[in-house]
Protein backbone atom coordinates (compact mmCIF):
# COMPACT_ATOMS: atom_id res chain seq x y z
CA UNK A 1 0.00 0.00 0.00
CA UNK A 2 2.92 2.38 0.69
CA UNK A 3 3.43 2.03 -3.18
CA UNK A 4 0.43 3.74 -4.46
CA UNK A 5 0.01 7.29 -5.26
CA UNK A 6 -2.74 9.44 -2.95
CA UNK A 7 -5.62 10.66 -5.85
CA UNK A 8 -5.94 14.24 -4.98
CA UNK A 9 -9.38 14.92 -5.95
CA UNK A 10 -9.92 18.20 -7.85
CA UNK A 11 -11.22 21.39 -6.51
CA UNK A 12 -13.45 24.26 -7.53
CA UNK A 13 -12.00 27.69 -7.05
CA UNK A 14 -14.24 29.30 -4.71
CA UNK A 15 -14.14 32.98 -3.61
CA UNK A 16 -11.59 32.30 -0.33
CA UNK A 17 -9.70 30.15 -2.64
CA UNK A 18 -9.27 32.98 -5.06
CA UNK A 19 -7.67 35.55 -2.65
CA UNK A 20 -4.79 32.83 -2.19
CA UNK A 21 -3.94 31.83 -5.56
CA UNK A 22 -1.90 33.80 -7.70
CA UNK A 23 -3.02 35.42 -11.25
CA UNK A 24 -0.47 34.66 -13.95
CA UNK A 25 -0.01 38.05 -16.06
CA UNK A 26 1.11 37.44 -19.87
CA UNK A 27 3.76 39.93 -20.92
CA UNK A 28 1.65 42.91 -22.20
CA UNK A 29 -0.41 42.79 -18.69
CA UNK A 30 3.28 43.35 -16.66
CA UNK A 31 4.05 45.85 -19.01
CA UNK A 32 0.69 47.77 -18.36
CA UNK A 33 1.14 47.15 -14.68
CA UNK A 34 4.87 48.40 -14.59
CA UNK A 35 3.97 51.77 -16.80
CA UNK A 36 0.91 52.35 -14.10
CA UNK A 37 3.34 51.93 -11.47
CA UNK A 38 5.99 54.26 -12.87
CA UNK A 39 3.57 56.74 -13.67
CA UNK A 40 1.92 56.87 -10.42
CA UNK A 41 5.91 56.68 -8.95
CA UNK A 42 6.58 59.67 -11.40
CA UNK A 43 3.30 61.37 -9.42
CA UNK A 44 4.45 60.96 -6.19
CA UNK A 45 8.38 62.10 -6.95
CA UNK A 46 6.77 65.60 -8.39
CA UNK A 47 5.06 65.97 -5.35
CA UNK A 48 7.47 65.31 -3.09
CA UNK A 49 10.09 67.69 -5.36
CA UNK A 50 7.48 70.35 -5.25
CA UNK A 51 6.95 70.09 -1.43
CA UNK A 52 10.60 69.99 -0.94
CA UNK A 53 10.89 73.02 -3.43
CA UNK A 54 8.00 74.60 -1.52
CA UNK A 55 9.49 74.26 2.17
CA UNK A 56 13.41 74.72 1.48
CA UNK A 57 12.09 77.88 -0.54
CA UNK A 58 9.85 79.16 2.99
CA UNK A 59 12.86 78.11 5.52
CA UNK A 60 15.36 79.92 3.55
CA UNK A 61 13.00 83.21 3.14
CA UNK A 62 12.21 82.54 7.49
CA UNK A 63 15.79 82.83 7.25
CA UNK A 64 16.89 85.86 5.17
CA UNK A 65 14.08 87.87 7.39
CA UNK A 66 15.54 86.91 10.87
CA UNK A 67 18.82 89.30 10.47
CA UNK A 68 17.55 90.75 13.63
CA UNK A 69 15.05 89.21 15.08
CA UNK A 70 14.47 85.32 16.31
CA UNK A 71 10.77 84.71 14.99
CA UNK A 72 10.41 82.57 17.53
CA UNK A 73 10.14 85.34 19.71
CA UNK A 74 7.37 86.29 18.24
CA UNK A 75 5.30 83.50 19.19
CA UNK A 76 6.92 82.68 23.16
CA UNK A 77 8.38 85.70 24.20
CA UNK A 78 11.57 86.25 26.62
CA UNK A 79 12.00 87.06 30.13
CA UNK A 80 15.11 88.15 29.63
CA UNK A 81 16.73 90.69 27.16
CA UNK A 82 19.93 88.55 25.86
CA UNK A 83 18.89 86.22 22.79
CA UNK A 84 21.07 86.45 20.14
CA UNK A 85 24.11 84.51 19.45
CA UNK A 86 27.70 86.57 19.19
CA UNK A 87 27.81 86.91 15.33
CA UNK A 88 24.17 86.00 14.10
CA UNK A 89 25.05 87.41 10.64
CA UNK A 90 28.09 84.34 9.77
CA UNK A 91 25.07 81.86 11.05
CA UNK A 92 22.49 83.03 8.92
CA UNK A 93 24.54 83.24 5.72
CA UNK A 94 26.19 79.41 6.91
CA UNK A 95 22.44 78.69 7.25
CA UNK A 96 21.48 80.00 3.73
CA UNK A 97 24.54 78.61 2.37
CA UNK A 98 23.30 75.16 3.40
CA UNK A 99 19.72 75.87 1.84
CA UNK A 100 21.87 76.66 -1.32
CA UNK A 101 23.22 73.25 -0.80
CA UNK A 102 19.94 71.58 -0.08
CA UNK A 103 18.52 73.32 -3.06
CA UNK A 104 21.11 71.73 -5.37
CA UNK A 105 20.38 68.20 -3.79
CA UNK A 106 17.19 68.13 -6.13
CA UNK A 107 17.80 70.93 -8.52
CA UNK A 108 21.13 70.03 -9.60
CA UNK A 109 20.22 69.24 -13.42
CA UNK A 110 17.91 72.76 -13.54
CA UNK A 111 20.56 74.59 -11.77
CA UNK A 112 23.03 73.01 -14.54
CA UNK A 113 21.39 74.39 -17.57
CA UNK A 114 19.85 77.39 -16.09
CA UNK A 115 23.68 78.43 -15.21
CA UNK A 116 24.87 76.73 -19.03
CA UNK A 117 27.50 74.44 -17.03
CA UNK A 118 28.82 71.89 -18.70
CA UNK A 119 29.41 69.67 -15.58
CA UNK A 120 26.57 68.99 -13.01
CA UNK A 121 26.92 71.18 -9.98
CA UNK A 122 27.26 68.86 -6.81
CA UNK A 123 26.16 69.59 -3.76
CA UNK A 124 28.20 68.86 -0.51
CA UNK A 125 27.44 65.50 0.80
CA UNK A 126 24.94 65.20 3.81
CA UNK A 127 27.42 64.48 6.68
CA UNK A 128 29.13 67.57 5.73
CA UNK A 129 25.69 69.55 6.00
CA UNK A 130 24.73 67.91 9.16
CA UNK A 131 27.96 69.31 10.29
CA UNK A 132 28.15 72.78 9.39
CA UNK A 133 24.29 73.39 10.55
CA UNK A 134 25.05 71.98 13.79
CA UNK A 135 27.68 74.84 14.85
CA UNK A 136 24.76 77.33 15.68
CA UNK A 137 22.51 75.33 17.96
CA UNK A 138 25.56 73.40 19.47
CA UNK A 139 27.28 76.79 20.05
CA UNK A 140 23.70 78.32 21.32
CA UNK A 141 23.71 75.21 24.00
CA UNK A 142 26.51 75.74 24.86
CA UNK A 143 26.42 79.53 25.69
CA UNK A 144 23.25 78.92 27.73
CA UNK A 145 20.97 80.97 24.94
CA UNK A 146 16.84 80.63 25.54
CA UNK A 147 15.31 77.54 24.57
CA UNK A 148 13.62 79.30 21.98
CA UNK A 149 17.18 80.65 20.64
CA UNK A 150 18.00 76.96 20.44
CA UNK A 151 15.51 75.53 19.11
CA UNK A 152 15.84 78.27 16.19
CA UNK A 153 19.00 77.64 15.01
CA UNK A 154 17.54 73.67 15.02
CA UNK A 155 14.92 74.64 11.83
CA UNK A 156 18.34 74.35 9.63
CA UNK A 157 19.60 70.56 11.15
CA UNK A 158 16.13 70.17 10.67
CA UNK A 159 15.79 71.16 6.94
CA UNK A 160 18.84 68.62 6.23
CA UNK A 161 16.65 65.76 7.34
CA UNK A 162 13.73 66.45 5.98
CA UNK A 163 15.58 66.59 2.58
CA UNK A 164 17.65 63.72 2.93
CA UNK A 165 14.76 61.52 4.31
CA UNK A 166 12.69 62.76 0.94
CA UNK A 167 15.33 61.93 -1.27
CA UNK A 168 16.31 58.93 -0.11
CA UNK A 169 12.86 57.92 -0.15
CA UNK A 170 12.43 58.87 -4.03
CA UNK A 171 15.85 57.32 -4.79
CA UNK A 172 14.48 54.03 -2.85
CA UNK A 173 10.73 54.21 -4.56
CA UNK A 174 13.06 54.59 -8.41
CA UNK A 175 14.83 51.25 -7.25
CA UNK A 176 11.97 49.68 -6.28
CA UNK A 177 10.49 50.15 -9.86
CA UNK A 178 13.46 49.24 -11.53
CA UNK A 179 13.62 45.89 -9.56
CA UNK A 180 10.09 45.33 -10.83
CA UNK A 181 11.25 45.12 -14.50
CA UNK A 182 13.81 42.85 -13.86
CA UNK A 183 11.48 40.50 -12.23
CA UNK A 184 9.51 40.31 -15.20
CA UNK A 185 8.69 36.65 -16.71
CA UNK A 186 7.43 35.01 -19.60
CA UNK A 187 4.59 32.55 -18.75
CA UNK A 188 3.63 30.90 -22.18
CA UNK A 189 -0.42 30.77 -22.51
CA UNK A 190 -1.21 33.52 -19.87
Amino acid sequence: MDTLRHRIPFKHADDSDEADSQEVLDEQQQDALLEDLRKENDSVNRTYYTSLKILVGLSGILQLTSFNHNPLVTVFPLTSKETALPLPIVFIILSLFIHLNLVLCFCAEDARVFLQLAAPVNPLSYQSLYLLSAVAPTLSIYLGKPWQTSVWWCTTPAMVFIVQTVMDTIEQSNENIADLETMKYKAAGA
